[in-house]
């Protein structure tokens, strides 16, 4: 754990421990009191009908408004009826159910939906435990933690305990204080990258991409925190954030790209803004640091720009004023044609400004035609401007591999 957050999560877990295992969350639920509830056998009709309902939205509504009405005194009635109904509702419609019953008894909740046979109710039993814990969290997160944590020995209830522990925390009352402290004493790999995505996602959800990158950045700068989970935590929230915000999250992910948790922010950021604008994504790699990892989330982005607008990338491609990417750019156009259009794909190889970047795509595009077609490479070598040298090579290395011609089962792109 985090060490300088050790001692504080300590110090208010114990404070919190007799009441998180004892009565749970024991306020009653909001717009609620014992005068406005109706009977417990009135209330468990009303939801039977409301159940009953056909139209999804007036079912829902319905539904909703009973269970803010859920108190004590009627709640196991309520969970008998929901019991009965389990055959013909989806699990979903549990949800509402267990957050209702967690609000005012959360370790009720929880210990209810536990009851259940993890055999004949698996799914149902996961998402009352998930929903019960998620609302736990929001009012309490460290008593919360305490709970699952303990239920947590069983491996079969770690994915819907931690999804909901993680899911509430972020939108809790009490502030998401000690959440990164809780995720770093994850194991590196399962859960604590899944806990990490729901963080992210949820905060998403709650603030956009500033909230998400608002809470990833004072870990990114903290050195008591270490590179795994450093990198874990960059790759989920520029993965997640580009595909809300890409713009935002590319300006965010260009202050961190000298970081070495940072390997995967141009990828990913190049990956989701290059579907909906191919051209600013084009436009922000370029002022990039060349290399590696801009060359990999350049191809990220031709793939990207050539499947929702490949006119778009065309018309770039074939621009009067040229960038720094457009030398990439035309090595992987050959790249990918050089299996359906050779010649077409060489041409592409011959417009590309730097030398030696041009000799390599030209010798890499002909070994792979010699590969498939000797006799018609053989005769494009002969008049291309390749040297004795690199021909010499071209026939080498597809004679040594032992390619033989053949034909590509592949299916040809719609726009060349």
């Amino acid at each position: 754990m985090h060490a300088r957050s050790r001692g504080v999560i300590v110090a208010l877990w114990a404070a919190t421990a007799a009441a998180a295992f004892g009565v749970g969350w024991i306020t009653p639920p909001p717009h609620t009191s014992l005068r406005e509830s109706p009977a417990p056998d009135d209330l468990v009709a009303s939801i039977r009908s409301a159940l009953g309902e056909g139209d999804v939205i007036e079912r829902q509504g319905r539904t909703a408004s009973l269970l803010e009405r859920l108190d004590p005194e009627g709640v196991l009635e309520v969970a008998a009826l929901y019991e009965r109904m389990i055959p013909v509702i989806g699990s979903s419609e549990l949800v509402p159910f267990f957050a209702a019953w967690a609000r005012f008894d959360a370790a009720g909740a929880l210990n209810h939906a536990l009851s259940w046979s993890p055999r004949e109710m698996k799914r149902e039993r996961e998402v009352g435990i998930r929903a019960a814990i998620q609302v736990w969290a929001q009012h309490n997160p460290l008593a919360a933690r305490l709970a699952a944590v303990d239920i947590a020995a069983d491996p079969r209830l770690r994915n819907a305990l931690w999804g909901g522990l993680v899911t509430g925390w972020v939108h809790s009352h009490q502030g998401q204080e000690g959440l990164a402290a809780f995720i770093a004493d994850l194991p590196p790999l399962n859960p604590r990258r899944a806990v990490i995505k729901i963080a992210i996602q949820e905060l998403l959800r709650r603030g956009g991409a500033d909230a998400a990158l608002g809470w990833a950045e004072p870990i990114l700068r903290d050195e008591g925190y270490d590179g795994v989970l450093k990198r874990a935590i960059f790759g989920s929230a520029t993965d997640l954030a580009a595909q809300w915000d890409p713009e935002r999250t590319a300006a965010w992910t260009a202050e961190h790209l000298e970081a070495g948790y940072a390997g995967e922010g141009l990828h990913n950021v190049a990956k989701h803004w290059s579907r909906r604008d191919g051209a600013a994504a084009m436009a922000w790699l370029g002022k990039q640091p060349a290399g590696e990892l801009r060359d990999k989330a350049l191809r990220e982005a031709f793939v990207g720009w050539s499947k929702t607008n490949p006119h778009g990338l065309l018309a770039w491609l074939n621009a009067d004023e040229l960038t720094p990417l457009h030398d990439p750019a035309f090595e992987i156009k050959a790249a990918r044609l050089v299996a359906f259009e050779p010649v077409r794909a060489l041409s592409w190889c011959e417009r590309i400004q730097e030398p030696a970047r041009q000799q390599r795509c030209l010798e890499s595009r002909a070994h792979t035609w010699y590969g498939r077609d000797a006799v018609a490479a053989e005769t494009w070598l002969q008049q291309s401007s390749l040297d004795d040298e690199v021909r010499r090579r071209v026939r080498k290395t597809a004679v040594r591999q032992g390619q033989e011609p053949k034909r590509s089962g592949r299916q040809r792109p719609g726009l060349r």
